[in-house]
């Protein structure tokens, strides 16, 4: 897996500031993408939509921040 996160644009607050990271994972259980998503300005949450054709994403883990929610995809998605 490739640890190679893209901003959302589409996602962007009014002044351009980020709120929504993905990336590839192409995993069996947790789909082809998983999602960082920002709550506010303390909470960010792992996010991915486990079944094809599924709309509503399953929250895996909700981190204080961008650098910890990405090292939590790091140690356990696989």
């Amino acid at each position: 897996m490739k640890d190679v996160w893209q901003i959302v644009h589409d996602c962007d607050e009014d002044d351009g500031e980020p709120t929504s990271w993905a990336k590839e994972i192409n995993h069996r259980e947790y789909g082809k993408y998983i999602w960082i998503t920002r709550r506010d300005d303390t909470e960010y949450a792992v996010e991915v939509i486990p079944a094809l054709g599924q709309m509503e994403t399953d929250v895996l883990m909700v981190c204080k921040s961008l650098k910890s929610a990405k090292r939590w995809v790091t140690m356990n998605v696989r």
